[in-house]
């Protein structure tokens, strides 16, 4: 299957192979979902979460290879 590119707008998760790499099996990284809010520099994006991170804030950021599309 080939991945599409990511665009701004698009709604996304941590992919499965990324959280099994660094060892998130639990916690909020699996269960987040955001939306692309602008792509920068070699790949990056920052993402507007749903729900607040456990410090609080709702945006962040990272790599698109991390990232898969979701509903």
């Amino acid at each position: 299957m080939i991945r599409q590119p990511l665009t701004v707008g698009d709604r996304v998760r941590y992919a499965s192979p990324f959280l099994r790499t660094i060892g998130a099996h639990a916690g909020w990284l699996p269960a987040a979902r955001g939306t692309i809010a602008r792509l920068w520099g070699d790949g990056f994006a920052a993402i507007v979460w749903d729900v607040a991170k456990p410090d609080g804030d709702r945006t962040g950021g990272a790599h698109v290879s991390a990232l898969e599309r979701c509903r």
